[in-house]
C-alpha cells in the first residue's frame, strides 16, 4: 500500500511501478556470466565499454567520431559502459550525501527534517528515493553531461507511446517484431495526437509535450542495496513501446565490485536477441553505464557488510507506462524536477527533442555480441 500522502493513498488506486515489483523470469540458476572488471574480466567483457575519458580535449569532429562509437556499442547491445566519464573523487563523495539523504527518510513516512521526500520499496529488499534540487546533484558534469546527452537525442526515438492505448502499441510492437525489430522503424511511428496523448493514462510518463518529440529528463533518483540483499528476477524496467523509448543513466557511488549486486544485463535482449550469457557491470570509479530500460537484466547479489549506492536518471518520451505518477516520492521531489530538467536547458540550448530529430539513426547491423 503506498504511504499516507502518496497521491496512491488511501484511494486504494493499485498503480505501481514495474521496479516495486518482483515479478520477471525466476531463473535462480541464471545463464553463464561474463564480467567487465575484476578478476574475473573477459575481453568479451570489456567490449562493452568505450573510453571516453578524453572527451573534453577533443575537437567537435573527433567528439562526433566518440558519439558514434559509443552509439553503435548501444545500439547493439541496449547497454553500454562510458569509462572514465566522470571526476572519480566527486562520484565518490556523493556516496556520503546519498547516505545523509536516506537517513532522513524513514520508509513511506514524512519527517521534519526532510518534509515531502517518500522512499519507495524496489524488487529483492531495495528502496530509493528522488534526490532534492542541490550541489551535489546539480552539478553540470550530471544530468546535462554533454556526452550524455548528444547519445540520448540519437538514441531516444521511440515515440509510439504518446496518444495510443496499450493495445495500440501492442500490435505495433508485433510488426515491429515481424518486421525484423530494426532501429529505424520507430523513426515511421510518430506521436497520435488525440486525448492520451494530451493527458496520459494514470501510471503513465508526462514528460514534454503532446505535439513534441522526445526524449525529455524524466527523475534523478538514488537506489539503496542493503548487505545480502537477494539476486532480482530477470526483468525489463519497462514494457510497452519496446525499446528506444526511455534511456536510463546509472552512475555508482559506492564502488561496486562483482559480490555487491551490480547490474546483470543480456546484451541484444532490447531487441529480441540474446546470446545466451549475462555481463555483470561491476564498473569503477570515474566510469557510468547507459542502459535501455527494455534490456533484460536483473542485479545480482549484494554479498557485501555495506550499504550500496547508485544513482539512476532517466531520458524518455511521452506516453511510457512506468507506473511511476506525479508525486510518487513526494511533494518536494515534485518541485525538484523540473529544476534539475532546466538544468538542460540552460546549459545545452539545442534540445534533446531538436537534435533527435535532425539526427538520423544509423543501421543497428548484424548482431554477432561475441565479435565485439
Amino acid at each position: 500500500m503506498p504511504p499516507p500522502g502518496h497521491p496512491d493513498h488511501p484511494q486504494g488506486v493499485e498503480v505501481q511501478p514495474f521496479a516495486n515489483q518482483n515479478g520477471g523470469v525466476d531463473d535462480t540458476l541464471g545463464p553463464p556470466k561474463v564480467y567487465m572488471y575484476g578478476p574475473a574480466a573477459s575481453p568479451l567483457g570489456r567490449s562493452y565499454a568505450v573510453d571516453c575519458s578524453h572527451w573534453s580535449e577533443l575537437g567537435s569532429s573527433q567528439q562526433a567520431d566518440l558519439v558514434d562509437e559509443v552509439l553503435e556499442v548501444l545500439r547493439r547491445n541496449g547497454f553500454v559502459v562510458l569509462e572514465g566519464m566522470v571526476p572519480a573523487d566527486e562520484q565518490l563523495a556523493m556516496e556520503e550525501a546519498a547516505k545523509q539523504h536516506f537517513e532522513k527518510l524513514p520508509e513511506g513516512q514524512i519527517v521534519p527534517s526532510a518534509p515531502g521526500y517518500f522512499t519507495s520499496p524496489l524488487r529483492a529488499e531495495r528502496s530509493q528515493v528522488h534526490v532534492p534540487y542541490e550541489d551535489p546533484w546539480s552539478k553540470d558534469w550530471l544530468v546535462s553531461n554533454d556526452l550524455v546527452l548528444q547519445v540520448t537525442a540519437r538514441y531516444v526515438i521511440n515515440n509510439m507511446a504518446c496518444g495510443r492505448s496499450e493495445e495500440e502499441q501492442q500490435s505495433a510492437w508485433c510488426q515491429w517484431v515481424m518486421e525484423g525489430s530494426s532501429v529505424e522503424w520507430f523513426h515511421s511511428i510518430p506521436p497520435q495526437a488525440g486525448p492520451l496523448a494530451t493527458d496520459p493514462p494514470h501510471g503513465c510518463t508526462t514528460v514534454g509535450a503532446p505535439e513534441q518529440l522526445g526524449p525529455w529528463l524524466g527523475r534523478v533518483m538514488i537506489t539503496k542495496t542493503p548487505p545480502q540483499s537477494p539476486l532480482m528476477t530477470r526483468h525489463r524496467d519497462i514494457i510497452l513501446p519496446g525499446p528506444f523509448a526511455q534511456l536510463t543513466i546509472g552512475v555508482p557511488l559506492t564502488p561496486l565490485d562483482a559480490n555487491n549486486g551490480p547490474l546483470a544485463l543480456r546484451p541484444g535482449s532490447h531487441v529480441m536477441r540474446s546470446p545466451g550469457f549475462e555481463v555483470v557491470t561491476n564498473i569503477p570509479h570515474g566510469a557510468i553505464m547507459l542502459y535501455d530500460s527494455f534490456v533484460d537484466h536483473r542485479a545480482v547479489e549484494h554479498r557485501g557488510e555495506k550499504d550500496r549506492y547508485v544513482l539512476y536518471y532517466e531520458f524518455e518520451t511521452r506516453g511510457i507506462f512506468t507506473g511511476y505518477v506525479d508525486g510518487h516520492f513526494g511533494q518536494e521531489a515534485l518541485q525538484s524536477e523540473p529544476l534539475l530538467i532546466n538544468l538542460i536547458g540552460q546549459t545545452w540550448p539545442p534540445t534533446l527533442a531538436v537534435m533527435a530529430h535532425l539526427s538520423p539513426v544509423g543501421p543497428i547491423g548484424d548482431f554477432n555480441p561475441y565479435t565485439e
